[in-house]
């Protein structure tokens, strides 16, 4: 419904971990191919690399924190 350049996820509690995973599913699932941000104090690029980047075929990409966001997303566009 909504034309979005990418889609960002933070999480902040470990539980949100599972939650990122489901998300990721349910984009590869629907045939979304917009790039997903991954980020928050219990996410980390070896979590995303091997749970979250298996599950989605777009780009996955971990991000380190919110204010390197804006280039990474440069990046990808």
């Amino acid at each position: 419904e909504q034309r979005v350049d990418v889609i960002g996820l933070s999480g902040l509690i470990t539980p949100s971990l599972d939650q990122m995973v489901h998300v990721a599913k349910e984009m590869e699932r629907l045939g979304f191919d917009t790039p997903l941000l991954i980020g928050g104090a219990t996410t980390s690029k070896a979590h995303t690399a091997v749970k979250i980047e298996g599950e989605y075929s777009g780009a996955t990409v971990h991000v380190l924190d919110a204010s390197r966001a804006v280039g990474v997303v440069s990046r990808l566009l």
